[in-house]
């Protein structure tokens, strides 16, 4: 199955968990199983970027002890 950019992070994850039951019933043939290990390598890494993406847009701008303004990361934000 080629990548698409168009699909969601959500999407991604519901074709790599239908991929790992597959995968894991033991029931499809060794060359599908490498077909769909490849796909899911693929998936994952695409969630894993999209993840590391969505952590990097998580920034909220707060104002400095000088006035101006300064990035804090979200997770910073339960800290208080």
């Amino acid at each position: 199955m080629p990548k698409s950019k168009s699909k969601t992070f959500e999407e991604n994850l519901t074709r790599l968990e239908e991929i790992v039951k597959l995968l894991e019933d033991g029931s499809v043939p060794l060359e599908e199983s490498m077909k769909l290990f490849q796909e899911g390598s693929a998936l994952a890494a695409s969630c894993g970027k999209l993840l590391d993406q969505a952590e990097l847009e998580i920034v909220k701008l707060t104002k400095a002890p000088e006035g101006g303004l300064q990035e804090v990361p979200f997770a910073d934000e339960s800290a208080t």
